[in-house]
This record gives structure tokens, sequence and C-alpha cells, in this order.
């Protein structure tokens, strides 16, 4: 059997210039031209400096959270539904606010400000306000960037730079240096550094959950707040959370080394989902967070009863959830991180 290889035109000059030694055979050149080519390939994943990832990262954050631009984004997990949503940001008045609208059936609008999340019901006509430490996509990271490159390596991944909705993006890798968090890959806009897509990756290197914009215009000066809610009396508010301040929190303020406390909060847990005007909230809520990742504890005051209460450890795409009892309280820990995580949190989560 015979092999045949193929030496593009280029290097067929290349070879005709350069005197070879007899012994240097047509294999031999092609050894070396293949593994020369490989070596130059698995160059392109180039680990970034500190300095560099830091001024990345803070690109990125204040491209997702002062930058003006509406789009649509689809927002896929394995194990789950896909679903879509109509994103803008921008001005009103001096202060900067995101709207979100659904494009499922379940219509909701929400609108994101000051810290604050008003969620509009509007075939209810109901309105859930809540108190929220996290905007979500297109905002990756959170928090202090010099804590976030104690946790992760950032590298620079040419081989997958691309060209997304007629945006030129630089591809990034995101490597945990534990097992505590997953991996990810991520695509920004060269111009404005606003993430366009993000990839969540499992141990296994299979993508388990994806977020990304499918229409995108950068700029837009003003956003619409009026369009998609009606306005009246007829609208009833509820208060869904409040940030905790009477009472210390029943959490350590790290659980689990890397992940700090965001902020804590007084909720409500809406049992059968029924809403209830009743001001007494039943349930302690804190946020952790390493930068990146987030997870949440949730312990209730008083002990739930097994018809509300699912006791377990599951994974369901990238999110994960334990729960249980914990001196004497029902507390559960969940968020997008691998399984083990939320146990570690489970077990060291209540201050005893």
């Amino acid at each position: 059997m015979r092999i045949l290889f193929f030496i593009p035109s280029y290097l067929v000059k290349v070879l005709q210039v350069v005197r070879l030694p007899s012994s240097f055979t047509i294999f031999s050149v092609v050894f070396a031209l293949f593994f020369g080519i490989s070596g130059v390939l698995a160059e392109e994943k180039e680990l970034l400096s500190k300095s560099e990832v830091l001024r990345l990262i803070e690109r990125i954050q204040v491209a997702g959270s002062k930058l003006t631009f509406t789009g649509t984004a689809l927002f896929e997990t394995s194990g789950a539904a896909r679903r879509m949503s109509n994103i803008s940001q921008g001005k009103v008045g001096a202060e900067i606010k995101r709207k979100i609208v659904s494009m499922s059936k379940r219509h909701v609008v929400e609108i994101y400000s000051n810290n604050t999340l008003e969620q509009y019901f509007p075939a209810k006509k109901v309105v859930m306000i809540s108190k929220v430490s996290r905007v979500g996509f297109p905002n990756i990271f959170s928090g202090d960037p010099s804590h976030i490159v104690n946790y992760y390596d950032f590298f620079r991944k040419i081989d997958l730079d691309s060209l997304i909705l007629k945006k030129q993006t630089q591809a990034y890798e995101i490597v945990p240096k534990d097992r505590l968090r997953w991996k990810l890959r991520l695509w920004i806009d060269i111009d404005s550094a606003l993430p366009i897509a993000v990839e969540y990756i499992d141990s296994d290197g299979a993508v388990i959950k994806r977020e990304s914009f499918t229409s995108l215009n950068i700029g837009m000066s003003e956003i619409d707040m009026d369009s998609t809610i009606a306005s009246g009396k007829t609208w009833r508010k509820f208060f869904v959370s409040r940030y905790k301040n009477e009472k210390e929190s029943v959490f350590y303020d790290e659980p689990v080394e890397g992940f700090r406390l965001v902020n804590c909060f007084d909720s409500k847990f809406h049992r059968s989902g029924k809403m209830s005007s009743d001001p007494e909230y039943n349930q302690n809520h804190c946020l952790f967070s390493d930068g990146v990742a987030h997870v949440s504890l949730v312990a209730f005051y008083e002990r739930e009863s097994n018809v509300y209460f699912r006791v377990g450890n599951w994974t369901k795409g990238c999110s994960s959830f334990k729960s249980g009892i914990v001196s004497n309280r029902s507390v559960i820990s969940y968020g997008c991180v691998p399984k083990e995580t939320v146990q570690v949190f489970f077990n060291n989560s209540v201050a005893r």
C-alpha cells in the first residue's frame, strides 16, 4: 500500500531552494512539518498574565453594566427547555436600567435597576419586587477582579476567534484551579468588550449551558420601559425579598474557600405557587460568589414539611441542588456548579 503526502506549493518552492542532505528524506520533511504545525496550533492557547486578566475583567464588567444595547438572547441548558428573551439596557433619566421581556407563553417583563428586580406578570396583573445582587447575562464577572484570578486561569483562544452577528469577537477559556467550579468559554466583541456568547463546560468537556445573543445592536441611547407594561391601580404588588439588616446571617461568610458572601436577604417562600401579601418573611437567603460562579444558601426560619420541601442532592444541566435538615433547619444550597460543590456548601453552611 502506498501512502501519499500532499505538500503545499509554497513548501515545494522552499524545498527546491534549500539544499537538504541526502539522508533527509521526504518522510523526515513531512514529519517535521506536521509536528511543527502542531506546535504552532498548540501555542494558540495562550495563558494570560495576571495584569492582562485584570484589565480584561474590568473592561468586560464596565461593558456589561454601563453599555447601552438591545438584542435577543438565547438561553440553553442541557436537560431543560430552551428560552429566548429580548434584552435592552440604557439610560432612563440619569440611571442605567435593564429590561428583559420573555418570548415564551408565560409572558414576563423584568426590569433591573439599582439592585432591585421588578417582575411584571401581565396576565395576572401582578408585579413581584425583589432585592437582588446580580443581573445575569451578559454580565459574566462580578466582585473584585483580583479575587477571581486566585481561582481561575485565563487563556486566549485565537483559534476560536470568529465573526458573530457581524461583530469580530475574541475568544477566551476560563479554567478553574480546582474541581469546585465549571470551565467557561467566552466570546467578547473586540470593540466594546461586551460578551456575545458564553459556554459552561463540565469535567468531561461537554457544554452543559450556553447563553448567547442571536441579535445585537450596541449603542442604543434609550429604552422604552412602558410599552409592554400596563399601568393602573389594578396591579397587585408583592414584595418577595428585602436586604437583611436586623439580624445576623445564619450562614458563615465563606462556607467554601473562594466563595465570599455577597449579600443576604429576608425572603418569602410562596407555597404551591400561591402568592401572598402576608408581610412575614420566612427564609434567610444568602448569595455567595467567587466572581464567576454563584451559589445560593437558603435556610427556612421554621422547619418545612415534606409537602413543600424535597430532600436530596441532584443536578440538572449546569445547576446542582442539595437540600436537607441542618441544626433543625430546612436548608437548600444551589448554583451553576458541580454537584460536589453544593454538598460542601451544605455541610459547611449553618453557623452552629
